[in-house]
């Protein structure tokens, strides 16, 4: 049996040698001959103190996926070395080796070269040994082996970065928000930031932040230290023009409204300005990022309420840019890189030229297209930095429409990057307050690549190297799976009803718009289903595959499950009125019967929605605080009283019929039959 694992080990090493399955791919390659075979214990040498962590990370792989022992420093002659470009012992061997030293003009470049005899890693500053550490803990392969390389790499974006709402409902614990560093350090990710409406304590604003929800200065230093040990910035993102309603809403902060309890705050206020430098002033003390992120984006009522005159004398675009002018201004002391989204100035781009020099604009669009200059060349052209910021359309969806956000990913970065980008900056968001982080990793990793790797990035490549880079898994089982319920959206598109969103996912199939809706997703609801159902066979089955970040097929999981209770709620809300119909036609106990009872359809429905309630409250404190989930659990409570209350309905018209032998009207039951 031993000698059998053996040589199963060795093929899959071997087939996994062929192709090398590494996010992001680095900029050049050249295979060698025979493989580096790591043995217990596994020795290896760090130069520099600074280097220590990169090494730990490289410790904990070759201990936990490949049960290998292994140490840092110690006597013998180390496997593994990781070295430290510039001083003469290292240069004079990079030399020797014939290495190419274009990578380590960079300073997130490294050198990374594998034979029989051992491993090196070298690069000029921490940043870089620590992603040339990164991409040999990918070369590993099963058994321990890695294939003979030479890796010449660097990045194409100065700045790769990810946004992540935790304003809107689920706000991640404070271990899953370290966790997401490490995990987007991994793979060459060099800046996070949280979005934040109301959430952050502010001394001159109480009442705002809502109990339980609060990230608060103290939070906010222990992060960006813990993120600057895997070189990785944290940026303050706070909304300070528009997406204020949280705050607005009270009525202490009146007078700051542009409209009564609205969202956008008003420039004709000078409370808006003695608000906005406090805001910055604390922000800028808890985070030391040279960036500061203002947000100003969608302030679809500036104008119409209190600055209505200004807007009607000078226009809604110079209302929009004197206010950002004195924004700016006003913030030139923090000496902080104010980034702003962009899509207000876009409206009225030829005012951008007007706006002040330490803004960088942050250009957004989260729609697959081949041409994104447009959302570029504005900024470009006017001189601004810019970053271009896709999104990973997860946004009111069941589960991300992945095949939109790797299609809006690459083609908007690789533009970027033609046209000079500083960096990317991909969105995260939870609009409707139940998105859940976790089901992101894909597009997440797909981004990483994007911004790291020169060009385009090959889907194809990148799915052959998912599971492998994420999971630790040989093959291609959970990118399956991720591509199978990314169809569900193609699958309910070609029936006229756009994503699986949780429009969808809530509606009710036996209302008069249901009704409507049920008869366009039929045709496409059993597809629907077995994509589904194909996911959770093939979870039940492999799950133990996953050797690394199993956790996350939890998420994966009650995305399936969800998907396969919309397929169901539309062909049992069918056959409910098929069969209602029918009895009323005279086939009446057998079919109320079938209808409601011990394995009734309105049953089925019932037990579905409360199953799905404890898996989502689950899956929800996995990875976030408690604050908001009541307000998701009340609509699956909703949903099974919504059945519960059906089946009551059920039983009386049993029971009139029993009676009388007439059945109510549908109507009278909350039916509409098409």
């Amino acid at each position: 049996m031993r000698r059998l694992i053996f040589i199963l080990l060795a093929l899959v090493a071997w087939a996994w040698s062929q192709e090398l399955k590494l996010v992001p791919a680095p900029r050049s390659i050249e295979r060698g001959k025979g493989q580096l075979t790591l043995r217990s214990p596994v020795e290896i040498l760090v130069a520099a103190k600074e280097d220590r962590l990169a090494a730990e990370t490289l410790v904990e792989e070759i201990k936990a996926i490949h049960g290998l022992s292994a140490s840092i420093g110690g006597p013998g002659n180390p496997a593994i070395r990781i070295l430290r470009a510039g001083t003469p012992d290292v240069d004079r061997e990079i030399e020797r080796l014939g290495l190419d030293r274009a990578a380590l003009r960079n300073d997130e470049g490294y050198v990374l070269r594998v034979n029989p005899a051992g491993a090196l890693v070298a690069g000029r500053t921490a940043a870089g040994v620590f992603y040339g550490v990164q991409t040999l803990r990918q070369l590993v392969a099963p058994g321990g082996r890695v294939p003979a390389v030479i890796i010449s790499d660097w990045p194409a974006l100065r700045y790769r970065g990810l946004s992540v709402d935790i304003s809107r409902g689920p706000f991640l614990t404070e271990d899953r928000m370290k966790a997401l560093i490490r995990t987007a350090a991994e793979y060459k990710l060099n800046m996070l930031s949280f979005y934040m409406e109301h959430v952050f304590t502010y001394r001159h604003t109480p009442l705002v932040a809502p109990e339980g929800g609060e990230f608060t200065p103290e939070l906010a230093r222990r992060l960006a230290a813990y993120a600057r040990r895997y070189h990785v910035d944290l940026v303050p993102q706070q909304q300070m023009f528009g997406h204020l309603h949280h705050m607005l809403k009270l009525e202490r902060y009146a007078e700051l409204a542009e409209v009564p309890h609205g969202f956008v705050i008003t420039p004709e206020s000078e409370r808006t300005y003695e608000w906005i430098r406090e805001v910055c002033k604390q922000l800028a003390d808890a985070f030391p990022s040279p960036f500061l992120h203002i947000g100003s984006d969608e302030t679809w009522e500036l104008g119409e309420g209190r600055a209505r005159p200004q807007a009607e004398r000078i226009g809604v675009g110079s209302v929009y840019v004197n206010h950002m002018q004195r924004a700016g201004e006003m913030l030139r002391p923090l000496n902080r890189k104010l980034m702003f989204w962009g899509d207000i100035a876009l409206r009225h781009a030829e005012l951008i030229p007007k706006l002040p020099r330490n803004l960088v604009a942050m250009t957004w669009v989260y729609s697959p297209k081949d041409d994104f200059s447009s959302y570029i060349a504005p900024f470009k052209n006017a001189g601004f930095e810019f970053f271009v910021c896709p999104g990973l359309n997860n946004w009111n969806r069941v589960f991300p429409n992945v095949s939109d956000a790797l299609a809006n990913i690459n083609n908007f970065v690789r533009d970027g990057k033609k046209a000079g980008a500083l960096g990317m900056f991909n969105t995260h968001w939870a609009d409707d307050g139940e998105a859940l982080f976790n089901d992101n990793w894909y597009g997440i990793l797909f981004s990483a690549a994007a911004a790291w790797q020169p060009g385009d990035v090959d889907a194809r490549n990148f799915e052959g190297a998912f599971d492998w880079t994420f999971y630790r898994n040989s093959d291609q089982t959970f990118a399956s799976m991720i591509r199978r319920l990314d169809q569900v959206h193609q699958a309910l598109r070609s029936a006229g009803v756009g994503d699986a969103g949780n429009r969808l996912f809530w509606f009710d199939p036996l209302s008069l718009s249901g009704a409507a809706m049920t008869a366009k997703i039929h045709p496409v609801a059993s597809q629907v289903r077995l994509l589904a159902e194909a996911v959770l066979a093939d979870l039940e089955a492999h799950s133990g595959k996953a050797r690394r970040h199993r956790d996350t097929l939890a998420f994966l999981r009650l995305g399936a499950k969800r998907l396969d209770y919309l397929g169901m709620k539309v062909q049992f809300g069918r056959r409910i009125g098929e069969l209602y119909r029918e009895a009323l036609a005279g086939q009446g106990p057998r079919n109320l019967a079938r209808i409601n009872s011990t394995n009734g359809l309105v049953q089925d429905l019932r037990d579905y929605a409360n199953e799905l309630k404890g898996l989502y409250r689950a899956a929800w404190l996995a990875e976030n605080r408690p604050y908001w989930l009541d307000n998701v659990l009340v609509r699956y409570d909703y949903e099974a009283l919504h059945w519960t209350g059906r089946a009551r309905l059920f039983t009386e018209a049993s029971q009139q019929y029993a009676t009388s032998k007439k059945l109510p009207e549908p109507e009278k039951l909350g039916l509409h039959l098409p």
